[in-house]
């Protein structure tokens, strides 16, 4: 097994709603409210640091709220209980500090708005994934990894379940999400299933969900499913050629097992080397996938997103 050798970096920049009392500003506030923390400055593993330059952040919720001062290295602001979004807004780019006005090129790959929540007397954190060309095998930028992520929208079936389910509420919406991870796990195998086909093993993935808040998806799905690996084959797309990712899954297990899973995607554009193997890139992947506990109840949908690594 070897380590797939990643062509872009993951920029982390986190947006953490911060509990108790220790440097997070909560000794004076109300047990029904939090505070949000949005941290302007990073450090790389590699000792440089980095600045979120010309940014504003729209929060709306229970109390809706504008971060429009970025100039601080943190900014902090005191909020009720509760689910919120928060959306990037301004023309912001990234710098390292000590070199102003020379932007690193960067894209932002999480959903944007963002769902988050604000707990009473629990720290919660949000993070805003981009992505930057890499530099060779450097680490540079808001705690970077080497990793890649599965990002792009969900459009669940109108839900087939009596209104007591827990999945009925998701029945025919769009919802925007975003996994990440920080590295991956590549080998090259062949049966008489799938071929010559790679293996897809990721370390554990963060979990994140856009558009409105939504109790079902950031508490139940996303820290289910958060810390869990990603696997999935990519295998050739057949005589008309292509690439297909199949058996995607990511599993819960536990006294609330939970599973997403794509058994099979549509053919994509791609590549296989000399000996019929897919070679990594970065795939537009469209396919049916289900959520829910595979022992009971699940919802259907669609999967179209951006697959990397590559």
């Amino acid at each position: 097994m070897k380590k797939l050798n990643l062509s872009a970096l993951l920029l982390t920049l986190l947006v953490a709603a911060c509990g108790g009392s220790s440097g997070t500003g909560l000794d004076d506030v109300p047990e029904s409210e939090g505070v949000i923390q949005v941290p302007l400055i990073t450090t790389g593993t590699g000792g440089q640091t980095f600045r979120l330059v010309g940014a504003t952040f729209d929060i709306t919720g229970p109390k809706n709220h504008t971060i429009t001062d970025t100039s601080a290295d943190t900014v902090a602001v005191q909020l009720p209980a509760g689910g919120y979004t928060i959306q990037l807004q301004g023309e912001w780019h990234i710098e390292r500090v000590g070199a102003p006005g020379q932007s690193i090129p960067a894209t932002l790959i999480s959903p944007n708005p963002l769902s988050f929540t604000v707990a009473e007397g629990e720290a919660r954190t949000v993070r805003f994934l981009f992505k930057t060309p890499a530099e060779g095998t450097t680490d540079v930028g808001f705690s970077v990894d080497t990793g890649g992520w599965l990002a792009g929208t969900l459009d669940f079936t109108n839900s087939p379940h009596v209104p007591e389910s827990e999945f009925y509420v998701l029945g025919g919406k769009t919802v925007p999400f975003a996994i990440s991870f920080e590295s991956a796990q590549v080998r090259q195998d062949n049966d008489s299933s799938f071929g010559s086909h790679l293996v897809v093993t990721t370390s554990p993935v963060s979990v994140q969900f856009g558009g409105a808040y939504s109790s079902l998806l950031n508490e139940r799905v996303a820290r289910a499913l958060s810390g869990k690996e990603l696997n999935f084959l990519v295998t050739s797309g057949g005589p008309t050629g292509g690439l297909r990712v199949r058996n995607l899954a990511i599993r819960a297990l536990g006294a609330e097992p939970l599973d997403f899973l794509m058994f099979d995607s549509a053919i994509f554009p791609g590549y296989t080397d000399a000996m019929g193997f897919p070679l990594p890139g970065i795939y537009q992947v469209e396919g049916l996938v289900t959520l829910g506990n595979r022992f009971g109840e699940q919802i259907p949908g669609t999967l179209r997103a951006t697959l990397s690594p590559k």
